[in-house]
């Protein structure tokens, strides 16, 4: 999109819904084109309750997999610290690894110094789910992930005859957003949604207020959970990332100002 076509953003407000220590790089690409961001965190990422314990067991027997798939830069986050806890991260360098998207492949090259073995060209769960392609004799795959994940990876790879190993790595919660904040929102021109856990915890924020925005998703999972929460979905980014972001609200917000003709 070009940089005329950004324009529309001038002096709009526009909602992030990450976990505050993941805003920032959208923050600044909204800034860079005269929108004034609201940060306004719907999930903060905390322990699982059941205290690790599992995600410890499998990554002391790590070697066992053929594959761990990551479906989110949280679960790669999560999942290094606590490999760094118990002393087993070189334990990565003879692991194939997956990652959903580009952001999740950032974070793993990021955290292991080495790209991802696989990132699919469709990046949700189903379509990491089928490049995983069928499984040889002996593969195993080892999912760590949110507590409240969606089934279809570990379902998907399932169906495909893999052996999975799923655990939570880390959880989210809903942070308390003061009035201010909430009075802020109300006003927004628009509200990007980069994950199915924010759409439900901005809802739980907001309560009777509702979205007035115009609704912009990072990828279909998303927009799918925005849909079943009620929400009309004004645009879904072209790409999973923080330019795709900021392009699509640039779209919806354009296409308010000129709606199509009947």
């Amino acid at each position: 999109m070009t940089e005329k076509r950004l324009d529309v953003l001038a002096d709009r407000t526009v909602v992030v819904t990450r976990a505050s220590h993941q805003a920032s790089g959208l923050v600044e690409v909204l800034r860079r084109h005269g929108a004034r961001p609201v940060v306004a965190p719907a999930i903060a990422v905390v322990p699982p309750l059941d205290g690790g314990q599992p995600l410890d067991d499998a990554l002391l027997r790590l070697e066992q997999f053929s594959w761990v798939a990551f479906t989110s830069p949280n679960a790669v986050a999560a999942t290094l610290a606590r490999a760094d806890r118990r002393g087993v991260r070189k334990r990565f360098a003879r692991v194939r690894v997956a990652a959903v998207g580009p952001s999740t492949a950032a974070r793993i090259e990021a955290e292991l110094d080495r790209p991802a073995n696989l990132v699919p060209d469709r990046n949700d769960a189903v379509g990491l789910a089928a490049a995983f392609g069928d499984p040889r004799p002996g593969d195993a795959c080892f999912v760590p992930h949110s507590a409240q994940a969606r089934p279809e990876l570990v379902d998907g790879l399932t169906a495909r005859g893999w052996n999975v190993t799923a655990v939570s790595a880390y959880r989210t919660v809903t942070p308390t957003l003061s009035d201010h904040l909430i009075a802020d929102v109300a006003t927004a021109d628009a509200v990007i949604f980069a994950s199915p856990s924010a759409v439900g915890g901005h809802l739980s924020q907001i309560g009777e207020r509702g979205v007035r925005g115009k609704v912009v998703c990072i990828g279909d999972t998303t927009a799918a959970a925005c849909v079943e929460s009620g929400l009309s979905v004004a645009a879904v980014a072209s790409r999973p990332s923080n330019e795709g972001l900021v392009e699509a609200v640039a779209a919806a917000l354009r296409a308010g100002e000129h709606p199509a003709s009947s």
